[in-house]
């Protein structure tokens, strides 16, 4: 009897180098495109349930015995659970760029509007503004006239040979 286990496994060694020297076994769908919640038959659980990827946060709210985790007593625990259960990270849901776009103009759309009320709603200064004649005295006062850059670094270096 123990000849006949060895042989099988020698027989079944030999398929598996096979199999990995024409690179894998490949699992093939009936259909081109893959459901919602498509499961590939794994080799590897046994008998164990091979229960589809569903993230829990997707499962309806109530009707469950776990309110808090989403889940009935006695109901079967898929591999990823620390992955698919209620305390993983939140699936993050990435709209389209035509929605992106949508709303941008949106924004921009709202904020011009609200820019040009605000300037057509404004007071009138309750004031006349200061009329100063002259340039507003600086003249007559002795205020500096307007420099150049060119005269600037001319009289930084008059004053710099003084020294």
């Amino acid at each position: 009897m123990n000849r006949a286990l060895f042989s099988r496994s020698v027989q079944a060694s030999k398929q598996r180098r096979v199999l990995v020297a024409l690179g894998g076994i490949r699992f093939e769908s009936a259909s081109p495109y893959k459901k919602k919640y498509y499961v590939d038959p794994d080799p590897q659980i046994g008998d164990y349930p091979n229960l589809p990827q569903q993230f829990y946060e997707d499962r309806p709210q109530r009707g469950w015995w776990d309110r808090q985790n989403r889940r009935n007593f006695g109901e079967p625990v898929p591999e990823q659970m620390e992955v698919l259960n209620m305390w993983a990270p939140t699936q993050y849901w990435s709209p389209g760029w035509k929605m992106v776009g949508k709303m941008w103009a949106g924004f921009i759309v709202t904020l011009g509007t609200v820019y040009f009320v605000i300037s057509k709603a404004r007071a009138e200064r309750p004031y006349v503004r200061a009329f100063y004649p002259y340039g507003g005295l600086k003249d007559e006062l002795g205020g500096v006239p307007t420099r150049t850059m060119a005269s600037s670094i001319e009289e930084a270096s008059l004053s710099v040979a003084k020294k």
